[in-house]
């Protein structure tokens, strides 16, 4: 399948709230960044336990779009635990680009957080 096909099937999934599938559709070896990130916007409308865990997994991904998504989506979940994970990942994140971008979800979601 594609890369946009799979990013298709993640939106279907998305509507149907089909954690499990759109984790399964991120697993394999060869899934392209932007299908991850698609995955991720998923896994984040949907907001249940399992897609949570799965989010969590990808905050310290070594691909930084994949982390910024992934830190995106979870300050915008605004859980105790996510925002606390975010807080903690934007301290120890090395990359400039990335770290702002999680500045920005942090802000934008009500968490301003001092440098």
């Amino acid at each position: 399948m594609s890369d946009q096909g799979k990013i298709e099937k993640i939106h279907k999934l998305d509507t149907k709230h089909k954690t499990a599938s759109i984790i399964k559709l991120m697993e394999g070896k060869h899934s392209d960044t932007e299908v991850i990130c698609a995955a991720l916007e998923a896994l984040g409308d949907i907001a249940d336990e399992d897609s949570l865990n799965e989010i969590t997994h990808y905050l310290e991904h070594e691909d930084p779009a994949i982390r910024t998504k992934a830190c995106c989506v979870a300050a915008k979940l605004n859980t105790d635990y996510l925002n606390t994970r975010v807080r903690y990942q934007m301290s120890q994140e090395k990359d400039p680009e990335v770290k702002k971008a999680i500045q920005e979800a942090l802000d934008h979601a009500g968490h301003i957080v001092e440098p």
